[in-house]
């Protein structure tokens, strides 16, 4: 049983595919609406993980920089 995440108001969308593949689909009992929202919901994620180290690369290379050169915080306080 499919338990949507969120119950929300959809809306349709006219979408052209290749035949051939609306065929495969059918014939193999692929939801299309469920499979264009999960890919899109993985493809949003990916592109908004892309972004946010974007926005903070330099951050990221910077914060590495210094455990490279100092070690993590606290290091001197480790026992192993």
């Amino acid at each position: 049983m499919h338990i949507e995440k969120a119950v929300e108001e959809k809306s349709p969308v006219n979408l052209r595919i290749r035949s051939s593949l609306k065929q495969q689909a059918k014939s193999l009992g692929i939801n299309l609406s469920q499979t264009l929202e999960a890919t899109l919901e993985r493809e949003i994620s990916r592109r908004e993980q892309e972004e946010w180290l974007a926005e903070n690369r330099r951050a990221i290379e910077a914060y590495n920089r210094r455990i490279e050169e100092h070690g993590p915080a606290l290091s001197a306080y480790r026992s192993f």
